[in-house]
């Protein structure tokens, strides 16, 4: 409890010091969960400079609630995540390179994915270049996180599945689809990951997430997925 008050005051006499000065910072607070119910973990938060994957700082959650703060200044990109033991670490993408004023961005939750048979993570971190399949190196810390997933749980198989907005030609979306999840299957073989683990879909529009009326929902609708398959033991 004592530690967790330090924290507070830290976090408090920070955000004063750099909301007041010529240093911007954004204050991110969530809660870590389970996907599957919504309950609160207790897991280390983690982030990283993009594009190289440098880890930046950590943070823990409240044991009670899952509550976390990290704080982050400005002028640089950045992927943060939770960790835990027995779920995949789901993460998000920050940029902050054009901040110019303290900022405050909440309810940030950060879903683990429990490994399970038929369950479907997001990788959120993949980026490639507009209506390509090229992969952007902003992508490797994220895949590199995947291949060492699939090294760690060396029994399952999972299905690699790409999706795009309704932007374009329905065809063509399904082989744009296609080719990235092939670009992202052929990095993790090229990781030493046997190709005999990995399934490739590309759904092109067909299974949406979120409404294509504005740029928000297409970014949401472009994702990679993966879904595990089988759990050898």
């Amino acid at each position: 409890m004592k530690n967790i008050s330090i924290s507070i005051v830290l976090i408090f006499l920070y955000i004063n010091i750099y909301s007041q000065g010529s240093q911007p910072v954004v204050l991110i607070s969530g809660k870590v969960v389970n996907d599957r119910n919504m309950e609160p973990l207790e897991a280390r938060v983690i982030w990283e400079l993009l594009p190289d994957g440098t880890e930046a700082g950590i943070a823990r959650t409240d044991p009670s609630n899952g509550e976390y703060k990290i704080i982050l200044p400005f002028g640089k990109k950045y992927g943060y995540l939770a960790v835990a033991e027995g779920y995949y670490s789901v993460t998000k993408y920050l940029d902050v390179t054009d901040l110019t004023e303290y900022k405050e961005i909440e309810e940030q939750n950060l879903f683990m994915a429990p490994v399970m048979e038929s369950q479907v993570v997001r990788l959120n971190n993949i980026f490639f270049k507009k209506k390509t399949a090229e992969l952007l190196k902003e992508s490797y810390p994220e895949l590199n996180r995947f291949v060492e997933f699939l090294k760690t749980n060396k029994k399952i198989t999972i299905e690699i599945g790409a999706h795009t907005d309704n932007k374009g030609d329905k065809a063509e979306n399904v082989t744009l689809s296609q080719n990235q999840a092939n670009a992202v299957t052929n990095y993790c073989i090229s990781k030493g990951i046997k190709a005999d683990r990995l399934k490739v879909k590309g759904y092109g529009q067909t299974q949406p997430i979120a409404f294509n009326e504005d740029e928000e929902g297409r970014e949401m609708n472009r994702r990679i997925e993966f879904k595990v398959l089988t759990i050898g033991k």
